[in-house]
């Protein structure tokens, strides 16, 4: 019997604006737990770059268009599909909001916090990494340190 773990590739995108005097951070609701907010991001498709993926995948999950201002990094985790372990590479940019073109796609909730606001919410650790990563750059109006 094998060992492998099937590895799986994916992008998303940390969308940021900059409203009532405050940077926000654009999160959606999981579709597996309605209380939990997760940063847009999806399987790259065959053919597809990380950075066009991760494009599609804010407009699918959240409805809004977004440029890309650079990457922040990767991150790797082990989940369960049909009772099987696999691994899942997650490649994340800091993006630009530039407009809202779909309400509520998915059915999720799709929401802009303050960075504080960020601190209470039900949120991965690992995003919450990320999301530091993210409100750090944006403070500092530069790339963060990898």
């Amino acid at each position: 019997m094998s060992t492998n773990v099937p590895l799986e590739y994916r992008a998303g995108g940390i969308v940021c604006r900059y409203a009532d005097g405050r940077h926000e951070f654009l999160l959606v609701t999981s579709k597996s737990d309605r209380e939990r907010w997760i940063i847009p991001a999806g399987h790259i498709e065959e053919g597809e770059s990380a950075e066009e993926a991760a494009l599609r995948e804010v407009v699918e999950e959240a409805g809004v268009s977004a440029k890309i201002l650079f990457p922040l990094g990767n991150f790797r985790y082990k989940w369960y599909r049909n009772q099987q372990q696999i691994q899942i590479d997650t490649c994340l940019f800091l993006m630009e909001y530039e407009k809202t073109i779909l309400e509520n796609p998915e059915g999720r909730r799709v929401r802009f916090f303050s960075y504080p606001e960020l601190q209470s919410l039900n949120v991965w650790e690992e995003s919450r990494e990320f999301l530091r990563k993210a409100n750090e750059a944006v403070l500092n109006n530069q790339k963060p340190a990898t």
